[in-house]
C-alpha cells in the first residue's frame, strides 16, 4: 500500500478499512505461514478470518458488522478502536481454531503414540487453552461495552 492509500484509510471519517483491522490482527499473531503467503493469498485468508471473526458481534447493538462494502474493502462505518481491537481478537480466535484443527488432524494422521512423543499434545492444549482465554476475553469485553453503555438499549430500558 503506497502513503496516499495510507493517508485515505487513516483519515476516512466515515469508514474503517479492512487494512486496519488486519494490521491489528497481523500484530498479535505469529505466522511463518502468513509470511510466506502472496499478497492476494494473503488477502484472501485475512478476510476469510474476518468474516468468520464477526459473528461475535451478531448481538452486538452498536454497529452492524455485516455492514461492509468487499469491493472497496471496508466497512460502512467508522470503528471505535476497542472495536478493532476485538475484530481482531476475534480473527485470531478464528486462526487459533483454525491451527488447533490442523494438530488435530496431524493427531490422527501420525497416530496418538507418535503424536504424543513428539509433544504435539503440549502444543494443542495450549491451542486449547488460548481459544478458551480469547472467547471469554470477548465475550466479557463486548457484555461489559453494552452493558457500561445504557444509551445503547434504547427504548429496551
Amino acid at each position: 500500500m503506497n502513503d496516499d492509500e495510507n493517508k485515505i484509510i487513516e483519515n476516512d471519517p466515515d469508514h474503517t478499512y479492512y487494512e486496519e483491522v488486519y494490521k491489528a490482527f497481523l500484530n498479535s499473531v505469529d505466522s511463518y505461514e502468513l509470511a510466506q503467503m502472496d499478497d492476494d493469498e494473503l488477502k484472501e485468508r485475512l478476510y476469510g478470518y474476518l468474516d468468520a471473526g464477526r459473528v461475535v458481534f451478531e448481538t452486538y447493538i452498536s454497529e452492524d458488522f455485516y455492514d461492509d462494502d468487499p469491493q472497496k474493502e471496508r466497512f460502512n462505518f467508522k470503528m471505535k478502536r476497542f472495536e478493532i481491537a476485538m475484530l481482531a481478537k476475534a480473527m485470531k480466535l478464528e486462526w487459533v481454531r483454525e491451527q488447533k484443527h490442523s494438530e488435530e488432524l496431524m493427531r490422527k494422521a501420525i497416530g496418538d503414540r507418535d503424536y504424543t512423543s513428539d509433544k504435539g499434545y503440549q502444543y494443542l492444549d495450549r491451542l486449547q487453552a488460548m481459544e478458551k482465554q480469547l472467547s471469554r476475553e470477548i465475550s466479557s469485553t463486548i457484555n461489559r461495552i453494552e452493558y457500561a453503555h445504557s444509551d445503547l438499549y434504547g427504548d429496551m430500558k
